[in-house]
């Protein structure tokens, strides 16, 4: 059953400059997406990169907003199969994964991927990664990733 605030393709173009400011495309009829799947950048580069767009980096706590990034990123041949950053973090309390507006992260299937987050302490950020259908996984926060931000319409 399609999600009544899905957007048609086909209307894309028109929302994009009704409701979404550039560099955002429409990803439904609340929210904005901004992905940059050419160039790669660390954690905190990201969450200003996104700020200086206007919007965040990318923090997903329901499985409807899961499944629309999703489909988004794997509908493109130039965005799928590439790791994105999630705006979540344990950096602060080893453990305890929090988004960077301090929401709880929430843990297991179907955001993490199996018996993930399991790296320790230099483990801090989390990804999209690419190899296990963008399920999330534990890295530093030092590594370069792409960036998806979100912006509310």
């Amino acid at each position: 059953m399609e999600h009544p605030n899905k957007v048609p393709l086909t209307q894309i173009l028109l929302l994009r400059s009704a409701q979404c400011p550039d560099p955002y495309v429409p990803l439904d009829q609340a929210l904005c997406i901004y992905v940059d799947p050419f160039v790669g950048y660390n954690y905190k580069d990201t969450i200003a990169l996104c700020k200086s767009h206007g919007g965040d980096i990318l923090m997903i706590d329901d499985c409807y907003t899961l499944g629309l990034v999703y489909d988004f990123i794997d509908s493109q041949a130039v965005t799928a199969g590439k790791h994105y950053w999630l705006g979540a973090s344990d950096e602060q309390a080893e453990g305890i994964w929090k988004f960077v507006d301090n929401r709880p992260v929430p843990m297991g299937t179907p955001f993490w991927g199996t018996t993930e987050p399991n790296n320790g302490p230099t483990y801090n950020c989390a990804i999209l990664h690419a190899s296990y259908n963008h399920q999330w996984y534990d890295i530093p926060c030092t590594g370069t990733y792409f960036p998806i931000c979100l912006r509310k319409i």
